[in-house]
This record gives C-alpha cells, structure tokens and sequence, in this order.
C-alpha cells in the first residue's frame, strides 16, 4: 500500500499507486501493510491460510517507476484487549531487495464500521515488523492518535465520494472475472500559515476497483490509481490570485495474480496466534472507539 504522505499527515487508505513524497516526488516502495485491501463492508469473506496476491505497477510524471508483488496472509487469530482479532501478514517483493513482511493484528470490530475507510486503521492492535536474533517476533501495541489535542486538526478537510458504475468484466492473470466495478475519489487538504503567507496543500486519489465475492479478503480483481500532489501559495488578503499548481502526478494498477488458503507459511506472525480460535462469546463494546 501506499505509505503515509507526510505533507498532510494522513493517509487516504492504502492505495495501490506509486507513493508521493512531501517534496512532490515519488517514492519507491520496499515494504507495505494489507491492512487498507482488506474488505471491511460486509462480513469476514476470509478464514486463516487464506491468501491473495498482486502484481503491482506504477510511475509517475517526474520519471519513478515501481513493480512489485503483495501478498497478504490471514496468518492467525488472537484475543486481545477482551476482542477477537485477526493476524494480517503482508509480503512484499521488489527485486533487487530482500522480500520484506508486517504482520498487524486487526479486530473484528472493524467489519460493519461505516465509516471504514476513515477508520480502519484504530482497529489495528499490534504490529510486528522486525524479530530478534532467535526469531522471535517484536510486537508493538498500536497507540490511537490524540487527534483533538493537535493544533491543526480543524484545518485538515478530508472528502470521499463514491459511485457505482455498474458490472464490468475484467482479465487478470488468475482469470477472467465478472465485477462491479465502483469508483472512489478522495481528497485531503491543508492550510499552512509560514511567514506573511498561506501554503495549502492538497492530495487526490482516484480509485477504480473491479469488486467479486470469488476472491477472498479484498474481493478485488483490478484496481487503477491515480494520485495527484497540488499546491498553492499567497499572501496575505491575496488568496484570490492564487493558483493550484500540480507538484506531481502517479498512476499505479494492481493486478491479481493468484489466492488460496493453506500454500503459504506465515513468516513473522507469533507461532502461538497461527490458528483459528473459537469466536464470540464476548459482550461487544459500546461507546465511541
């Protein structure tokens, strides 16, 4: 997925693109979390050993290029904090570079969440993403952001439309599948007062994604991405004589390979979480999360 674009301070989910850097430039990707592919809308579509792999592409105006392979594995399941929850684990293969994994403990908490575009990543719970010499993996305990004591956190705009276009048939290399395909755009933006003058910030992503219940996990055949960097600057009184100017422009694709349950061995997920629990049983949590 994408990594956070530090010049808004947030990520827009985890797209598939080729990242943006602050300085409006791409950055190559080398190690990614699954967590944003998964499909939060309806009920788990996964059991563990389930697997799904992409072929990833992009490049950008200014010249960068990526190509690479995700996988993500649903690698086990662990109660924690009173909640069940499920082990992800995301390889991910750039040649030239050791292939890199994350593991991220999810609740299930986060299936039925309306808002989960926005909020799928306070559902995570543990991340691991080195181990020590004896292999055994290092966890840490995901701390939720203290978003309302942050200065600036009025000044940030956030959209998201979302619109279906009906069903499409797609060809990838698994096969060829019959899909919805929906449309997501998305937007952030940001004011910044340096000096005498107002530096706004805006980021943009144009999501196409090729929906089918046949493929586990994300139900994603194909998904197209277009993520744009743009920027404006004027003094003060004078915001009418600025103009947007594009930094820098990705267009990226994923393309599913292949999926399947029980292939692929879990690499950095604790060998105590790699199996299935009994779910439920647990009175669910009320009040705002």
């Amino acid at each position: 997925m994408r990594r956070a674009i530090p010049l808004v301070l947030i990520a827009l989910a985890l797209g598939l693109a080729l990242p943006l850097r602050s300085d409006g430039a791409a950055q190559r990707v080398t190690t990614m979390n699954g967590i944003g592919l998964i499909d939060y809308t309806h009920a788990p579509n996964f059991k563990v050993g389930d697997w799904v792999k992409y072929h990833v592409t992009g490049s950008s105006e200014l010249g960068e290029s990526d190509d690479y392979t995700v996988t993500v594995l649903i690698s086990g399941e662990e109660k924690f904090w009173g909640e069940d929850c499920f082990w992800v684990e995301t390889l991910t293969e750039v040649e030239k570079h050791s292939p890199a994994a994350v593991a991220t403990l999810m609740s299930y908490e986060a299936f039925g969440d309306t808002a989960w575009l926005q909020n799928f990543q306070k559902y995570a719970r543990k991340t691991i993403h080195d181990v020590k010499e004896d292999g055994t993996p290092i966890q840490t305990v995901m701390r939720r952001l203290a978003t309302f004591n942050r200065r600036d956190a009025q000044q940030r705009e956030l959209s998201l439309v979302r619109d279906t276009l009906g069903r499409d048939t797609v060809q990838v290399p698994r096969g060829t599948f019959h899909c919805l395909k929906v449309e997501m755009r998305q937007g952030v933006g940001m004011n910044a007062d340096i000096g005498d003058s107002t530096v706004r910030n805006e980021v943009r992503e144009n999501r196409t994604l090729y929906y089918t219940h046949e493929v586990p996990i994300t139900s994603v055949a194909r998904e197209d991405i277009e993520n744009t960097i743009l920027r404006k600057t004027w003094k003060a009184g004078e915001s009418e004589k600025a103009r947007l100017l594009t930094r820098e422009r990705a267009l990226g694709v994923a393309r599913l390979i292949d999926y399947g349950n029980g292939q692929l061995q879990a690499q950095i997920t604790p060998e105590y979480a790699r199996h299935a629990i009994v779910r439920g049983g647990v009175p669910k949590k009320s009040g705002k999360r």
